[in-house]
């Protein structure tokens, strides 16, 4: 009591005979209650300041603050206020002596107390309340054994000693009144104040017991409960204590014994009082058995047997086990009945009994208060208490309940009583109630509420209308309802339905509250009831090993033929918990993978939330971080596919939520993880019936370029009444979870950066295969979405193409692909306003149609051009106009032609003939069919009428001529890189477009486009572009090579068709004039063969390339683009045979290395052999050139060299050397240079080696000698003279475009040492000195310019190939590979030279002298030359009309490139 304020200060003891005494005794007098009516020690709530007083007046007294003097008579006055207390001071007392003991071990401050206690005449109270050995150190005990015996006996005679006397004889009126008047009917006038009253009357009148009347009023309680309001009333006024109460109670709980039924209504009689707050709770528990220790210990030994029983079930036993389980199986079933019936243990357990009598009377505090005492769930784990609590709820529900579900009046059903007790829970009237009074109650209960299978449905429903109205209301009660009973969900329903036997109509019931809650609450309560709550239930351990047990055998037992009874069997099972089912089947799913078609044909049988509950562990399962590769990360792995191709199984069959799996993999795509595609293409291809068309046969693609019932019809092989259902869910699916536009930009920015961020060091296969899927599947969903979902939805959702192109960071194609829908129904929406306008719409003629169209095509297309120039360089536009831009990628195949032939074939096989084994409406259907594919055909000859009359009005602008730079390298460049080769790689049906748009241009009359410089880059140095694909884009790659070499090699077939289709044709120029083009300006038709026999030649040459190089990617590519190919190449016999022998030798490399590659060699290597007797020889291909002797006649601008073999009569592809044979594989006539693979070499003689060197050695001295000062001179001459050398050899070239003659080589590559103007047989004549230093100085300065512009182009893009499409164009470059090769080739090319060179004729200079000058006055228009056909780089040079040349753009050149240059003028002249 130290640390309690105090009540008197110090000064109080100072001045204690002047003012102290008068102040203390006037604080106890204050503290004294004084009502003689009401007897009692101190005012209310003021006994403890009294004790203080006292306290601090005995403390100073030891202190020395006050005499003993002063202190005695004071303490003896303040006794005489009040009887008690002398009492109340030897309390205190007793509490100061403790604590003087504990601080004073010597006893100085106790002996001055104990001597003060003494002298106040208190020794029968020191002798009632202070111990017996400090009564004998006091010395108010003389001898403490001996007082210690008599306190023994005196307390053994007045407590167990009994009276004896006839109670009947004496005190039976008054009993019997007494008992009369307790159980008499209670009217309004009888009321507990009355009745004490009477009570005293008769305890005063026949000295009846107190602790008698007492136990009779509680007998009147225990027989009449009813009216318990009363006769608590009338405790409270009965002057007991709750110890004296429990000490009766507590006798009659002992007398019961162990027959508990027959004590029910003390049970209510204590929870009565309990209530009532007149009986302590901490009082009558300790009379109340068994001890909490034993029922711990039985509920942990429930615990331990459970966790045994669940551990048993992965055990994998050995034996024959099929009758042990049985067996086993019975005895369990029967064992737990057993329990269930056996309920005599709870009803011997007193604490059991109480608590049930506590849930009767509704003291539903008081209940929690005892069942904090034990573990969670574990009083209501026993039946009855359970039971009770539903029969409390059920109550305190009511009204709610009858309020919101109101039955039909024919219905009446069980009505509840409330509970007849004011201190009971109160009925809930609102949702509010429910939410604050019942869903304690509920949560407490947990999932032992399975008892009652009624009170569930009622809960069920009432919230089912109470979230109704939350969600047509708004947010109003969202924060109370609307998560609160998303506890009870997860901690009490759920669980309770896994403890019942199969209740589908329980969980249809469950799924129609559960639906109206986002996929994410429903995933997070899902995750919860599956690996969670079963864990803090023993009852929920059995049960989910019993159906786990039940799984096992029956997926032990699946199969096709089993699949009714078996569904029947996971139906029933998964009624109650379906996630550790579904879990377990998952898992044989990825193991098995021919288990799909059966398990997912068994969920016929499954409620809408094991459906539900089957969608979240998939998800949960593809959550789990498993390995995703196989093979060393060189492929997906198995289980992933399996699992995909079960959930595009199982999503279509059945109505599942979509939202969870969708979002999964919008997740994983955001963290850059595209593996997880897989599961989104299974999906849209089972579900939407959209497959990828990169399998389509070639008819299928043609059908595909028509309409939609023609695409529908011949396009594809679907049955869309399977997935309309299907397909409509998914729509929905993408549109509510707001997930359609965001897959698709995540996919197209996850290819961009699938090859940088998959893995650090991922297998190409894989890389390539990760890209390919990505690019499949974004195709797929797209055209998905562009079928499903109207083009106003799709429009609200899809950002502008501006916005695609910068904020999205994703590439043209995709943009365009995205946007390509929306511009073609603007078009067609502003077309048809168009029309609307005019008042004889019907009436239009064809012409005012177009006009109509060309006219919406500007409105339309004018603000998208202006849009998105801002997002190229303005170079590009230098090149090509944005509307030519914007036209290629906004045109499809069914803008540019009608399959006529497909949909003349599709109305042949409609047979509309009525037959008797057709139905009426079946020919009904058919004809109407015929009709829609004939009308859709003639809307879609108008449609490509309407474009092409749109393309003609455009053409003239597409591409500008610029005097500063060759009007066709250029813009091709531009055209190929921006244009062709992003779409033609695109999907199959865009690389059939881009090889037909092509030809358009051509057919167009396009101005300033070259086809033949087009398909010049195209075919060049395709050995990047091979490389650089991935699997699928090769096959798209070699659709685009078959679609234009089907139309090269279609004007090879003929002249006429040449004639018909190509002569006189812009794409077919050869010199570009200011004026009109004259007859000589086009390329004829035996020239166009030489240049397609060197088309095929370029691309035997880089596929060769790829199959040498021993790189996995380049040979499977370089496979794959030949067979998709074979129909059109190799078509030449001396080629095939280049090429089998390369198949041959991978097959042999690969046979025992990579097992797929020598499959696919093989299987090209046999579809070749038998597409050889389609080849022909190269002379039917083309006029082979044949050999002449040597002479110094100049042919075409280049010198027919003399050959040695050309005496003795050697056919082509045979050369002679030292009267020696040498057989050759192949020739190839490449402006004028022969290619050719010998079989076989043979060392050249001594005498031959040294016959060069000195050649050689005597070129080297001439130099030397020539004199300096006429160097410099010519040096200062060559920048004037070179404008007439140019003009003077493209003047000689005119005459023919390739030269016709032919040299023999060692090498399948055509020669590397020289420049494009080496290349070109130069004459042997002196006068051509100069002039080749000259022209070659200039032709490699200008390589050098384009090979920078495109290096350039080749940095900007965003896809990884950087050395891919426009270097396709740079065919003089060669791979890393064949430097070494071209090195020696060079060389050796150079010591053939000057050994077979003659000296130059002087004569020949002069009149090469006039030549030049007179070109110089004639020349009046811009020439180029087809011949840069044949050289590498495809360039091309221009001379102007005022004689001069393209001034190239640097001059500066380095002194080791002029060396250089003159090193090559010095081999040329020799």
């Amino acid at each position: 009591m130290a640390g309690v304020h105090r009540l008197f200060t110090p000064e109080t003891w100072k001045n204690w005979d002047k003012t102290g005494r008068s102040e203390v005794l006037q604080t106890i007098k204050d503290f004294v209650k004084d009502d003689p009516d009401n007897p009692g020690f101190s005012q209310p709530g003021e006994a403890g300041d009294l004790s203080r007083a006292l306290y601090e007046i005995l403390t100073a007294f030891l202190k020395g603050n006050l005499r003993k003097e002063q202190a005695r008579p004071f303490i003896a006055e303040i006794i005489n206020l009040h009887p008690d207390m002398s009492s109340q001071l030897v309390e205190v007392s007793m509490l100061l002596d403790l604590e003087n003991s504990a601080t004073d071990r010597m006893g100085k401050n106790r002996e001055p107390l104990m001597t003060l206690l003494k002298s106040l005449e208190t020794d029968k109270l020191l002798k009632e309340r202070l111990e017996i050995e400090t009564l004998g150190e006091a010395g108010v005990v003389k001898n403490k054994k001996t007082f210690h015996t008599r306190q023994i006996k005196v307390k053994t005679k007045l407590f167990y000693k009994q009276q004896k006397f006839n109670l009947l004889r004496e005190e039976t009126e008054g009993y019997a009144k007494l008992v009369t008047e307790l159980n008499q009917d209670i009217t309004d006038r009888i009321t507990p104040k009355s009745m004490i009253q009477v009570i005293r009357s008769l305890i005063g009148g026949f000295n009846l017991d107190p602790n008698r009347v007492l136990d009779l009023i509680l007998e009147s309680l225990e027989c009449r409960p009813h009216q318990h309001e009363f006769y608590t009333g009338l405790l409270k006024l009965y002057p007991c204590e709750s110890s004296t109460i429990s000490e009766l109670l507590g006798f009659k709980l002992n007398s019961y014994g162990l027959n508990g039924r027959t004590g029910k209504g003390i049970y209510t009689t204590i929870a009565l009082l309990i209530q009532a707050n007149i009986l302590h709770f901490s009082d009558i528990y300790k009379w109340l058995t068994p001890e909490d220790s034993s029922m711990i210990e039985d509920y942990q030994r429930e615990e331990s047997e459970a966790r045994d029983i669940a551990m048993k079930v992965h055990v994998v036993s050995t034996k024959d086990k099929e009758k042990d389980n049985k067996e086993k199986e019975k005895e369990d079933d029967e064992r737990e009945r057993e329990e269930l019936r056996n309920m005599e243990k709870y009803y011997t357990n007193q604490k059991v009994q109480l608590c049930i009598a506590l849930l009767e009377v509704g003291a539903w505090d008081n209940f929690n208060e005892l069942s904090r005492r034990f573990p969670d769930y574990y009083l209501v784990s026993c039946p009855p208490i359970s039971q009770a609590l539903c029969k409390l709820i059920h109550a305190t529900i009511e009204p709610i309940y009858r309020k919101v579900c109101v039955l039909p009046s024919r219905l009446k059903g069980t009505v509840v009583e409330l509970i007849n007790n004011s201190l009971a829970p109160p009925p809930a009237y609102t949702f509010e109630d429910v939410c604050n009074t019942i869903f304690p109650m509920l949560c407490a209960l947990g999932p032992h509420i399975y008892h009652d299978p009624g009170l569930i449905y009622k809960v069920l429903r009432v919230a089912k209308m109470a979230l109704k109205q939350i969600t047509m209301s708004g947010e109003g009660m969202r924060q109370d309802f609307y998560y609160e009973f998303l506890t009870v969900l997860d901690e009490v329903l759920l669980p309770s339905l896994s403890v019942l036997d199969s209740n589908p109509c329980l969980a249809e019931e469950i799924w129609e509250v559960v639906k109206v809650y986002p996929y994410q609450h429903r995933y997070k309560i899902y995750g919860r009831w599956k690996n969670e709550t079963h864990t803090q239930h023993p009852i929920l351990v059995k049960a989910r090993t019993r159906l786990l047990k039940k799984a096992k055998f029956i997926m032990m037992r699946i199969t096709k033929e089993t699949i009714k009874p078996v569904s029947r069997g996971i139906g029933k099972l998964t009624h109650n918990n379906p996630g550790p089912i579904f879990h377990y089947i998952l898992i044989q799913v990825q193991l098995y993978d021919n288990l799909i078609g059966p398990v997912v044909d068994s969920f016929k049988y499954l409620t809408s939330l094991s459906y539900d509950m089957l969608a979240y562990c998939i998800v949960e399962i593809l959550s789990e971080n498993k390995d995703r590769t196989a093979n060393d990360a060189m492929a997906i792995s198995p289980w992933l596919q399996s699992l995909s191709n079960f959930c595009g199984t199982v999503f279509k069959k059945y109505p599942m939520d979509l939202g969870g799996i969708l979002q999964f993999v919008a997740n994983q795509l955001k963290c850059e993880k595209s593996i997880d595609l897989l599961i989104l293409r299974e999906i849209v291809q089972k579900m939407g019936g959209i497959d990828t068309l990169e399998d389509l046969t070639s008819e299928q693609l043609d059908a595909m370029c028509g309409g939609e019932l023609l695409r529908r019809e011949a396009g594809q092989y679907q049955q869309e009444r399977n997935i309309k259902r299907s397909s409509v869910r998914l729509k929905e699916a993408l549109l509510e979870n707001n997930l359609a536009i965001p897959l698709l930009l995540l996919m197209a920015q996850q290819r961009n950066s699938v090859v940088y961020n998959q893995t650090e060091s991922p297998h190409l296969k894989l890389v390539g295969k990760l890209y390919d899927q990505c690019q499949d599947t974004m195709v797929q969903f797209g055209s998905y979405l562009f079928q499903m979902v109207t083009i106003d939805e799709l429009s609200d959702r899809l950002p502008s193409i501006g916005t695609l192109l910068s904020d999205c960071h994703v590439n043209a194609d995709v943009a365009f692909f995205l946007a390509r829908p929306l511009f073609t129904n603007m078009l067609n929406l502003k077309y048809d306003e168009l029309r609307r306008q005019d008042r004889g719409e019907k009436k239009l003629t064809i012409e005012q149609k177009k006009k109509r169209y060309l006219e919406a095509c500007n409105e339309v297309f004018g603000p998208i051009v202006t849009n998105i120039r801002p997002h190229f360089s303005c170079k590009v536009w230098e090149d090509m106009d944005p509307s030519f831009f914007l036209t290629f990628w906004t045109l499809t195949m069914s803008d540019l032609e009608v399959p006529t032939h497909i949909y003349e074939k599709e109305i042949k096989k409609i047979d509309v003939n009525p037959s008797s084994s057709k139905r009426k409406k079946d020919t009904d259907r058919l004809v109407s069919l015929r009709e829609k594919l004939q009308e859709e055909e003639k809307r879609q000859k108008e449609h490509v009428e309407r474009v092409r009359a749109r393309l003609q009005q455009e053409k003239d602008k597409w591409f500008m001529l610029r005097a500063a730079r060759s009007p066709k390298n250029d813009t091709v460049t531009a055209f190929l890189q921006l244009c062709l080769f992003p779409r033609c790689t695109f999907t199959a049906l865009d690389a059939v477009y881009c090889s037909k748009f092509v030809k358009m241009l051509h057919d167009l009359k396009t101005p300033n486009f070259s086809t033949l410089i087009c398909y010049d880059r195209m075919y060049c140095d395709i050995t990047y572009t091979v490389a650089s694909c991935t699997e699928q884009e090769a096959n798209r790659y070699a659709r685009f090579l078959l679609g234009t070499l089907e139309t090269v090699m279609h004007w090879h077939a003929s002249q006429s068709n040449y004639e018909k289709e190509c002569a006189n044709y812009p794409g077919f120029v050869t010199k570009y004039r200011v004026s009109r083009q004259e007859a000589n300006d086009y390329v004829d038709y035996e020239n166009y063969r030489h240049v397609v026999h060197k088309w095929h030649y370029k691309i035997t040459k880089a596929l060769v390339t790829c199959l040498e190089s021993g790189d996995y990617i380049q040979i499977r590519n370089a496979i794959l683009i030949l067979q998709g190919i074979l129909s059109r190449f190799p078509a030449i016999t001396n080629l095939a045979a280049v090429i089998e022998k390369r198949i041959e030798r991978v097959k042999n490399q690969e046979k025992s290395r990579r097992n797929d590659l020598y499959v696919l060699a093989n299987s090209y290597s046999g579809r070749l052999k038998a597409a050889k007797s389609t080849l022909m020889p190269e002379t039917d291909f083309h006029i082979v050139p044949k050999r002449t002797p040597p002479t110094s006649k100049v042919v075409n601008g280049t010198t027919e060299k003399a050959q040695a073999a050309s005496k003795d009569g050697k056919a082509v592809g045979e050369v002679t050397e030292n009267d020696k044979e040498v057989k050759v594989e192949s020739t190839e006539a490449t402006n004028g240079d022969v290619d050719m693979k010998e079989e076989k070499r043979e060392t050249r003689s001594g005498k031959k080696e040294a016959e060069d060197k000195k050649d050689s050695s005597e070129a080297k001295k001439d130099d030397k000698k020539e004199d300096p000062k006429k160097k410099a001179k010519d040096g200062k001459r060559a920048k004037p003279d070179e404008e007439d050398e140019t003009v003077e050899a493209d003047r000689e070239r005119e005459g023919s475009v390739v030269s016709n003659s032919s040299s023999s080589s060692v090498k399948m590559e055509p020669p590397e040492g020289s420049t494009r103007g080496s290349k070109r047989r130069k004459t042997e004549t002196n006068s051509k000195k100069k002039e080749s230093h000259h022209k070659e100085h200039k032709t490699k300065e200008r390589s050098k310019r384009t090979k920078s512009d495109e290096t350039g182009h080749r940095r900007s893009r965003s896809r990884s190939r950087e050395g891919s499409h426009h270097s396709r164009s740079r065919s003089d470059e060669s791979t890393p590979s064949e430097s070494s090769k071209k090195r020696k080739h060079r060389k050796h090319s150079s010591k053939s030279k000057l050994t077979e060179s003659a000296s130059p004729d002087k004569s020949a200079k002069h009149s090469s002298r006039k030549k030049i000058s007179k070109a110089n006055r004639l020349v009046n228009s811009v020439v180029v030359d087809v011949q840069t056909l044949d050289s590498d780089d495809s360039d091309v040079m221009l001379a102007y009309e005022d004689g001069g040349v393209e001034e190239p753009r640097k001059r500066n050149h380095h002194k080791t490139e002029q060396k250089h240059s003159r090193a090559r003028s010095r081999h040329s002249r020799h």
